[in-house]
């Protein structure tokens, strides 16, 4: 039977499967006790997937010839492959125990020892087998890898450009050294060491998948697209790569096309919390408010600590006007990143404190500093004292409000700790401790704010003009990704055209472009602009307050001229923030605002157009 079990060896070794089996079966049915037809039928089952009869097989070789290091090893490679890595572990250590500089047996346990996400031990074994194999550019990769997940990222970068050195064109060593390299900072070289993995490997789906997410996150949304496409294209059934198109998509604006992608990812995997949170901004972005809100429910459900899926499910129920559930939702902003709160303050939750301090901080921005300071007042009939620490430009402003409601003011740039705080709050917060639960509970009166006497005798007669009518104008706030609040300066032309009315341009920057575009206007006497003389928003609100009005997107300007009681022309996109509702011409917020929303994302025209006719009515 030799020459039976010799045929079907050098058929296995020419990769003839079917005649190798064929004559393997013929040994043993002759010979049950075969140790080598018994061990390379298990190996040829190994090739094949059938795992589990090649694990019995080499283990009937084993128990025959126990001392043997190559049937151990083998046996561990089909236990490994069934998932039993602890089982696995043990034969590649019997097998280096029977050969000590068996450098093939090292390197699979190292591999098994990584699968078991026991990296230190992993580590280990691949410097051994480096000792054995210092030119192996797989072991050196694998030892890279290991050195990853013990987070040792400088000295896993190394062991993989050491792969590259052995192996140049090592698509496995690129791509992890690109994971490594945007671990530590360099995007840009992570970016050259995916696109390097691609060309020595085009189809290799984890290097697209991980260029095409690095876009995305470095801010180059239109680069990321196709390449999560051609990922898809390669593996349809790849759920976090729908969500990574998703993703992107959104980040150009194309909520539409993001939509199917989100809706995909859940679809394929009903548990991948982001993708609900995805799928629930997509629908949010788009109007549907009722939807995003069960996808938000859906992933808290999955992950009830989700700080994403909670904080917009809060922005969603506010939007809807359900300021009951919204308020408290609203508190799991102060989860995000960037949001400090002190820890020795306990928080304020509404109870009187008629002999002590609260403390409250302002925070996010400018607007919404104008808009919640209304709360401030009401906090302080509750308490004894309270700080107000607020952002150094509005100081000036707030001074005189705070004065009259008892309030001290502070500039958060020499901001301490007060030393008598009894309780502290974010000024986001207030409502919800007031136990404000409906929008028509909000305190509406206004102007809540006052012009400081010395600002106003500052830009006494400042406006001339040659109209009796003057109206501020703002049409851009803060650029940042995905900003859908800022319109272009060419749109606003059916109100530059309007009869009797000087425009007083409130945009704190210019830029070049928008600079000519006012030199040249034909109408150019007719807007005069203060680009470099409002030093805070004391300034502002003095112009503001002897304007007839203001039209401005959703910046802090509009917030500023609400709280001053001014007529306000509100420009918003069509995915408005919550505080402005869904589908109303005005806001309990503001009484003297109107709002006009885009039809559909982006249609400023007709935005612009609605508030000119609104003006030249009025």
């Amino acid at each position: 039977m030799d020459t039976v079990f010799a045929r079907g060896f050098a058929a296995h070794r020419d990769g003839r499967l079917t005649e190798a089996e064929r004559d393997y079966q013929a040994a043993l049915a002759a010979e049950p006790s075969h140790v080598d037809a018994l061990h390379l039928l298990g190996v040829l089952r190994h090739q094949q997937g059938q795992h589990a009869e090649a694990a019995e097989l080499v283990r009937r070789a084993v128990d025959l010839r126990p001392a043997d290091a190559g049937l151990q090893l083998n046996l561990g490679n089909a236990l490994k492959a069934l998932g039993r890595i602890d089982d696995a572990i043990e034969r590649f250590r019997n097998a280096l125990h029977l050969q000590p500089d068996f450098s093939l047996a090292q390197y699979n346990l190292g591999n098994a020892y990584a699968a078991a996400g026991r990296h230190e031990d992993a580590a280990d074994a691949f410097e051994k087998a480096l000792r054995l194999q210092p030119l192996d550019a797989a072991i050196w990769n694998n030892f890279g890898n290991a050195l990853l997940g013990m987070r040792r990222y400088e000295e896993g970068a190394k062991a993989f450009r050491r792969a590259l050195q052995i192996r140049p064109g090592h698509a496995g060593a690129h791509n992890n050294l690109g994971m490594a390299l945007n671990t530590l900072g360099d995007t840009h070289g992570a970016i050259e060491q995916f696109r390097a993995a691609i060309a020595a490997e085009p189809n290799y789906v984890a290097a697209h998948f991980n260029l095409g997410n690095l876009l995305d996150a470095v801010g180059r949304p239109h680069e990321a697209v196709p390449v999560l496409q051609k990922v898809l294209r390669m593996h349809p059934q790849f759920a976090p790569a729908h969500f990574g198109l998703g993703h992107a998509l959104a980040g150009i604006g194309s909520h539409e096309a993001a939509l199917p992608q989100f809706e995909r990812a859940v679809g394929l995997d009903p548990k991948y919390g982001v993708a609900w949170v995805g799928l629930g901004n997509a629908h949010l972005a788009l109007g549907a408010h009722k939807p995003a809100l069960r996808a938000f429910e859906q992933a808290l459900r999955l992950d009830p600590g989700l700080v994403a899926a909670n904080l917009n499910r809060a922005l969603t129920l506010l939007a809807l006007g359900d300021y009951m559930r919204g308020l408290a939702a609203y508190e799991w902003r102060l989860h995000t990143p960037g949001i400090t709160l002190p820890s020795s303050t306990p928080s304020w939750k509404g109870e009187p404190l008629p002999r002590q301090t609260l403390w409250i901080r302002a925070e996010q921005g400018f607007g919404d500093t104008l808009q919640f300071v209304r709360f401030v007042p009401f906090a302080a009939k509750l308490v004894g004292q309270i700080v107000l620490e607020v952002q150094p430009e509005l100081v000036a402003l707030l001074e005189p409000a705070a004065h009259t409601a008892g309030v001290l003011l502070m500039s958060r740039a020499n901001a301490t700790t007060p030393v008598d705080a009894h309780a502290f709050s974010p000024l986001l917060s207030l409502p919800l401790a007031l136990g404000v639960s409906n929008a028509e509970e909000v305190p509406a009166r206004t102007p809540y704010l006052v012009v400081p006497t010395a600002y106003r005798k500052k830009w006494r007669g400042s406006l001339g003009g040659q109209s009796k009518r003057k109206l501020g104008i703002a049409w851009s706030g803060r650029i940042q990704p995905g900003e859908t609040r800022s319109a272009p300066l060419g749109v606003l032309e059916p109100l530059f055209r309007l009869e009797g009315i000087d425009w007083i341009v409130l945009q704190p920057a210019l830029t070049d472009e928008e600079r000519a575009f006012l030199d040249t206007h034909p109408r150019a006497r007719f807007i005069q602009r203060l680009e470099g003389k409002l030093e805070n928003f004391a300034d502002t609100a003095a112009i503001v307050d002897r304007l007839d009005g203001v039209v401005s997107v959703d910046t802090a300007l509009a917030h500023l001229t609400g709280a001053l009681g001014k007529p306000l022309w509100l420009m918003l996109p069509f995915a408005a923030d919550w505080r402005w509702g869904i589908d109303t011409a005005s806001t309990p917020w503001y009484p003297k605002a109107r709002l006009f929303r885009q039809p559909k994302p982006g249609a400023w025209d007709d935005v612009i157009g609605r508030v000119a006719s609104a003006i030249g009515a009025s």
